[in-house]
């Protein structure tokens, strides 16, 4: 049976969607605790339907990262925005969600060496997730019952107080054995023994786990989320759509199109101190000031093309019995002048 269950795990890249009808229940474990901004976020997030139903209950804005592609765009009608991606391929702001809902794969991660150890997905994604969650800020873990092991007993009762467990109802509880998992962020985290203990004896079923219910058994109060600083939720992987709709938003491409287009020769230089001959013969070799020069009266004009040129000096140095022999790279300016006469001048 464990075996049957990971392969098909595999096959659903670990993707096992919440119940419907265990969404509804959890999610009216949860209010508001005053108006104001709430995030939540879902890095399992699958179709969206989960967490689309916890904003839909909080008014909250929504994030969700999935990784295929298909569950991924569904996600993103729902949500108010879903990265499609892996989760660990992003840039998230910390402590910038009100609320956690962790429904993570059920699998075992893949070693990147050989001296790594695997590491049971539920496990990584609770650790690497947590710190998405600001102070205070509501967890729902979703879980194998016989997945709630020592670590992760320790990693929720150092990190969460408030913690409460059920089954899913005994219908749905019948085909994984899972559990939910709620608790509150601690503000400074700390020890909390009899805690975790009790936790891990969940997981091995020596203590009681209620079912819930349709009746709510607990209410949390989601918090506001904290404003200060920026909010970054991105992935590290440029999207060329989202990239072409975010030039389209914000004009980058006038800009783009400024720094890059050469100057026309209507327009001119304006230097911050005089030029001397030196400078001017520079700025006309390097292709900056190509076009019409006049000389101080602008009486007679001359067309002018820069250009510069990579030489190589070769010297000789001997000393006593050793000979050395040295290279310098030298660049040199070449300027070609036209005059009115069709005369031409050239410079270097």
């Amino acid at each position: 049976m464990e075996e049957d269950m990971r392969l098909a795990a595999q096959a659903k890249m670990g993707y096992y969607p919440t119940p419907e009808r265990v969404t509804k229940i959890i999610v009216k474990c949860l209010k508001r605790k005053r108006p104001g901004l709430i995030r939540a976020l879902d890095p399992c997030a699958g179709d969206g339907a989960a967490l689309s139903m916890v904003g839909n209950r909080l008014q909250a804005d929504t994030y969700g990262i999935e990784i295929d592609l298909d569950r991924g765009e569904k996600a993103g009608r729902l949500l108010a925005r879903c990265l499609v991606t892996d989760y660990q391929n992003t840039r998230i702001s910390h402590k910038s969600f009100s609320l956690l809902w962790l429904n993570p794969p059920y699998d075992w991660s893949v070693k990147d060496e050989e001296t790594q150890t695997s590491e049971r997905m539920e496990r990584t994604f609770l650790r690497d997730c947590v710190p998405y969650l600001c102070s205070g800020g509501i967890l729902v873990y979703l879980i194998p019952q016989k997945r709630l092991d020592g670590h992760i007993a320790r990693m929720l009762s150092y990190r969460f107080e408030q913690l409460r467990i059920f089954r899913f109802p005994k219908e749905e509880y019948q085909t994984f054995k899972q559990v939910a998992v709620l608790g509150r962020r601690k503000k400074t985290p700390g020890k909390d023994d009899e805690a975790a203990r009790y936790l891990k004896d969940c997981g091995r079923q020596q203590a009681p786990v209620p079912y819930l219910n349709e009746e709510p058994p607990v209410i949390y109060e989601v918090p506001k989320t904290p404003s200060a600083g920026r909010f970054i939720f991105m992935s590290k992987t440029i999207d060329p759509e989202e990239l072409a709709e975010e030039i389209h938003e914000h004009g980058l491409f006038e800009r783009f199109r400024e720094m890059t287009t050469p100057l026309r020769m209507t327009e001119k230089i304006h230097a911050v101190m005089p030029l001397k001959y030196g400078h001017l013969a520079q700025f006309i070799a390097g292709g900056f000031m190509n076009g019409v020069v006049w000389d101080p009266d602008r009486k007679n004009p001359l067309l002018v093309k820069g250009r510069t040129k990579k030489e190589v000096l070769h010297s000789v140095e001997i000393d006593g019995d050793r000979e050395r022999h040295i290279e310098r790279d030298q660049i040199k300016p070449f300027i070609k002048a036209f005059n009115r006469k069709g005369a031409i001048c050239t410079i270097q």
